[in-house]
């Protein structure tokens, strides 16, 4: 049974229910659980449906995620100010990784053609990169996400080991005190960790919005990392998620 054959049983039997077991769905379709709980992934992405501990429901979600073009719009001035701050981190001759957030791309966007080398899992990053010849560009690949215009699942997880990355520039969609940083959905949550495992350094691009703000899926910053403020225009270093100090921005 193909992909979308497996997605179209999935949600007949999701309406029908209203809860669906990760199991009985494998049984029942003749595919392993690890199947299933990929399909679900893929499903909840698209937001039709709610993964829950061990199946799915199709109780709709209080987060909503907001597509690449709603972000780009929001908070601009606070973007472009954390973008000019975190200029000063760039040197030529040195390798960063950009994820498909919008206050990256702000950074994006300032920077000159000198040559870098860039790797990131964004499209609107490659599209706004693609004629600065000095900049080596490298695209992690991966399954094409519309709605937050990014590339996302294992490939593009494999290609980040391959390369040494200096510094990765990274965002959330919320920031609390006590779990960290959170994405709107798993896949986008889980190359934000790796990222931050692999990279030197990893600077968090957040303003005061974010804050005490939380999505649907946490994920760990390990390394040694810089949290950029538009208040403070300033750069603080800061020790893994102990952030109480940040909150007050």
């Amino acid at each position: 049974m193909l992909a979308p054959e497996r997605y179209q049983q999935i949600l007949g039997r999701l309406e029908a229910h209203g809860v669906v077991r990760t199991i009985d769905l494998a049984k029942a379709l003749e595919v392993t659980d690890e199947t299933i709980r990929r399909d679900l992934q893929i499903l909840e992405t698209e937001g039709k449906l709610t993964r829950v501990h061990g199946g799915a429901s199709n109780q709709k979600s209080s987060f909503e995620l907001r597509s690449f073009n709603e972000r780009q719009n929001l908070n601009i001035g606070a973007k472009q100010a954390i973008a000019k701050a975190a200029l000063s981190l760039i040197r030529p001759q040195h390798t960063y990784a950009f994820d498909s957030s919008t206050t990256a791309l702000a950074l994006i966007a300032l920077l000159p053609n000198l040559p870098y080398r860039v790797i990131t899992n964004a499209h609107a990053v490659m599209e706004d990169l693609k004629n600065k010849e000095a900049i080596e560009l490298i695209s992690t690949g991966g399954r094409y996400h519309p709605k937050t215009n990014t590339y996302v699942g294992g490939d593009s997880m494999q290609a980040l080991s391959r390369h040494k990355v200096h510094a990765a520039f990274i965002s959330c969609i919320g920031f609390d005190a006590e779990r960290g940083a959170s994405e709107g959905f798993e896949e986008q949550a889980s190359y934000k960790e790796r990222l931050a495992v692999l990279a030197e350094e990893v600077i968090l691009l957040v303003d005061s919005s974010k804050f005490e703000s939380r999505s649907k899926t946490f994920y760990n910053i390990f390394s040694h990392f810089f949290c950029i403020s538009k208040q403070h225009k300033s750069i603080f270093s800061i020790k893994k998620i102990i952030i109480h100090s940040c909150i007050a921005w």
